[in-house]
């Protein structure tokens, strides 16, 4: 076993025997694995390189969203300093292999985006993949959007030359205009905030999860938004939550904005891989609608 888990393992006081341990999937950041001890089980994150709060902001969004009935799997030490420093320990969920949940999931998410506040943003930054997320509040969502996400990733993505001089001056143009592009003032929901097919999970009985949180308070299309680029969901999901908050008008001639953010996301990570798809959506919206 890796010693910083074992250290983990002890600081949270079981000191038990390991009865196995293997690794499991779990996103291409983090090494992940099943462990199960004498006493309980454990679904565990390690990763020696992140920064010393990046645990730390997942526990806290998956706290928050506990706290407003999100059903989530309890963080349950994250060792901050020391010998186990970047490991997580949360607890285990046992993966239904049999009961489809996609319509519970659908009503999840729904009542997750019920919770409102008065600002965007949150009380504290976090990271989306492994890229600080800044969640400075503000009163007007655009304004917020428009710097905190897209402004901050363009900076990002200048900065390592993923900007070609034609996608810099559509997206300055695209930012300049986006009061008028979105033309939207929506309440601000709890986001999960990274809410791609893979950051779900069915439980025992068919219940549903949500996984790896990058939250805060925003316009809900975001995530919906996010469930649409890569896929995963499906009609009983969407079904359900129409059913229970239904979307605003025009909210699919906005999902590509919101996609916009996600891409350059990716692109920052993996490179111009993603560069098309950015492209596409920024001569979308500075060609046809201004």
């Amino acid at each position: 076993m890796i010693r910083p888990v074992q250290a983990a393992l002890e600081a949270y006081g079981d000191g038990s025997e390991v009865k196995r341990w293997k690794p499991v999937s779990g996103g291409s950041i983090n090494d992940t694995f099943y462990l199960e001890t004498k006493d309980r089980e454990y679904f565990v994150k390690f990763n020696p390189s992140a920064e010393n709060d990046f645990f730390q902001a997942e526990v806290e969004g998956l706290t928050l969203l506990e706290h407003n009935g999100v059903p989530v799997p309890k963080p349950l030490f994250n060792n901050k300093g020391g010998v186990g420093h970047n490991v997580l320990l949360l607890e285990w969920l046992s993966p239904s292999h049999t009961v489809k949940s996609d319509d519970k999931l659908g009503s999840v998410v729904a009542n997750m985006h019920a919770n409102h506040s008065k600002k965007a943003g949150l009380a504290h930054s976090n990271f989306i993949g492994e890229l600080p997320q800044l969640n400075d509040s503000k009163d007007d969502w655009v304004e917020f959007y428009r710097d905190l996400r897209l402004g901050y990733l363009q900076c990002v993505a200048d900065e390592k030359g993923l900007l070609t001089k034609e996608r810099q001056s559509r997206l300055i143009k695209l930012r300049e205009n986006l009061h008028t592009i979105l033309n939207h003032n929506p309440p601000k929901s709890l986001l999960h905030g990274d809410l791609w097919g893979g950051n779900w999970l069915s439980g025992k009985q068919g219940k549903s999860f949500l996984v790896d949180p990058a939250v805060y308070y925003g316009d809900r299309e975001v995530d919906i938004a996010f469930t649409y680029l890569f896929g995963g969901y499906s009609h009983a999901f969407y079904r359900q939550y129409e059913e229970e908050y239904p979307l605003e008008k025009g909210s699919e001639d906005r999902f590509p904005i919101y996609q916009l953010y996600y891409l350059l996301v990716h692109l920052v990570i993996f490179g111009e891989s993603y560069g098309s798809a950015v492209d596409r959506i920024l001569r979308r919206y500075t060609t046809t609608h201004l």
